[in-house]
C-alpha cells in the first residue's frame, strides 16, 4: 500500500516542469518525550509502541514509553555479557528482535525487545568479516558492511576514482556477497605506521561540500544506493534484481561566491554557542580555495531514512536560497515523489509502523523526540 505522500504527489503535474519539488508537511505530533538527549543516533520502534533510543554521548541505550514518559536504561556500559562499550545504532532484525554493534568491544549484541539476550563475541566469523562495523541488518538474517581498500602511509586525499564495496554477510552461514561499489567521500587522511607496519597515528578531514555515494538497507532486504553523477537512486532487491533510477529533476546550484559565504556562515553558526558572538572559524574548518567544488552537491553525506512504505528519504544539501532542513522522497522505481520540509531545529530520527519520529533541538542543543502520524496529511500551500 502506497503512502499518502506518494498518492498525493503522483496526482499532481510532473515534477520535471516544476522549479522545485512539490512540498509536503507533517500532521501535528501526537506525543512528545520530555527527556532531553545529548545526541540521538537511532530510534527503533517496538510492537508495543515503546522505542529504543541510542545516545552515545550521554544516556547510551534506553527504552522510552511515549505514553507515560518513562525512560529506562537498557543494559549498561562495560565489557561483560550483554554490556557495551558505547551504544551503536540499533537495527530491527525480526519481530521485536534487534541488533546493535558494540564498536568499542568489536562485537554485536542481540536484543529481545529491551533485553540483551545474546553477545556475539569478537572471534565470531561475522565480526571478523565486518571488523565489527555493521552498517545495517535486515529481517532475512543478513548484516551489511563496507569493505574499503587499505589506506596507505602518509597523507592522501580520496579522489572520485576511489570506491568501496558494500558486502552482505549471512548471519547463519557466514556467506559473503559483494552487492555494489560506491564512491568514497573525499577525505584528507594522514596515517603513520611503525617499522612493523602498525598504525601509530591517524587522522582524517572531510573535504568541504564533497560527498560520496551513501546507501541504506531496508529491513526487507532492499538496498538503496544514492548515485552522485547523475543524482539518482538505484535499487537492488533481495534476489539481486537492480532498478536503475532516472536522474532526479533537481536544479544544479553553481558554487558562486555567494554560496561559499553561505556555507561558511552555516559552519560558523554550528560551531558557536547559543547567543554568543560568531567567532572566527578554526583553522581546520577553513577551506582552501582549490577545495571548493564547482557545483553544490544535492545531498548531505549519509543522511538517509526509510518511510514505512519503503521510500527512501535523502536529506537535501542546504544552499543560499534553501537553507532549511528538507528531505527528498524517492520511491523504489527511482522516481522523485516530493520534498518533506522541516523546521531549522528538526531532523528525522526514524519511523515506526505508522509514525515518524522527529528530533527537535532546543536553544541549549538538547534533543527531544516527537511522534507524528504517518503518512503526511496534506500538501503545503
Amino acid at each position: 500500500m502506497r503512502s499518502l505522500l506518494s498518492a498525493a504527489i503522483l496526482s499532481l503535474p510532473t515534477l520535471a516542469a516544476a522549479q522545485q519539488p512539490t512540498s509536503v508537511r507533517l500532521q501535528p505530533h501526537d506525543a512528545r518525550l520530555e527527556t532531553g538527549f545529548t545526541a540521538i543516533t537511532s530510534i527503533r520502534e517496538l510492537s508495543d509502541g515503546r522505542i529504543l533510543v541510542t545516545d552515545p554521548r550521554d544516556l547510551q541505550l534506553v527504552v522510552a514509553d511515549l505514553k507515560t514518559g518513562d525512560v529506562q536504561q537498557v543494559s549498561r556500559r562495560g565489557a561483560g555479557p550483554g554490556e557495551y562499550g558505547m551504544a551503536g545504532l540499533v537495527y530491527a532484525i525480526a519481530g521485536d528482535s534487534s541488533l546493535m554493534s558494540d564498536f568499542m568491544n568489536r562485537r554485536v549484541l542481540l536484543f529481545d525487545k529491551d533485553k540483551a539476550v545474546v553477545t556475539v563475541a569478537a572471534d565470531n566469523p561475522i565480526i571478523k568479516t565486518t571488523q565489527g562495523f555493521i552498517r545495517y541488518a535486515d529481517r532475512l538474517g543478513n548484516v551489511f558492511s563496507l569493505k574499503s581498500p587499505e589506506v596507505p602511509t602518509g597523507q592522501t586525499t580520496t579522489s572520485e576514482k576511489d570506491s568501496s564495496a558494500i558486502i552482505r554477510v549471512n548471519r547463519a552461514s557466514g556467506r559473503v556477497d559483494t552487492l555494489a561499489m560506491v564512491r568514497d567521500r573525499p577525505v584528507v587522511r594522514t596515517v603513520v605506521r611503525n617499522a612493523k607496519g602498525e598504525v601509530t597515528q591517524s587522522g582524517a578531514r572531510a573535504v568541504r561540500l564533497r560527498v560520496g555515494e551513501p546507501w541504506i538497507v531496508h529491513p526487507d532486504g532492499h538496498l538503496a544506493v544514492v548515485r552522485i553523477n547523475p543524482f539518482r537512486v538505484d535499487w537492488r532487491s533481495p534476489d539481486g534484481r537492480w532498478t536503475r533510477g532516472a536522474p532526479l529533476p533537481i536544479p544544479v546550484i553553481r558554487m558562486t561566491d555567494r554560496e561559499k559565504q553561505a556555507s561558511l556562515a552555516r559552519t560558523a553558526a554550528s560551531t558557536r554557542g547559543g547567543g554568543q558572538p560568531m567567532p572566527p572559524l578554526p583553522k581546520e574548518l577553513q577551506t582552501p580555495a582549490d577545495e571548493w567544488p564547482d557545483v553544490m552537491p544535492p545531498y548531505i553525506e549519509g543522511a538517509l531514512q526509510f518511510t514505512p512504505s519503503g521510500d527512501v528519504l535523502i536529506r537535501r544539501q542546504p544552499s543560499a536560497d534553501h537553507a532549511g532542513i528538507a528531505y527528498y522522497a524517492v520511491d523504489r522505481t527511482g522516481k522523485l515523489l516530493g520534498i518533506l520540509a522541516l523546521k531549522d531545529n528538526e531532523t528525522i530520527g526514524g519511523f515506526g509502523a505508522r509514525s515518524i519520529y522527529i528530533i527537535e533541538s532546543d536553544a541549549d542543543d538538547l534533543k527531544f523526540i516527537r511522534r507524528h502520524p504517518w503518512p503526511v496529511s496534506r500538501l503545503a500551500g
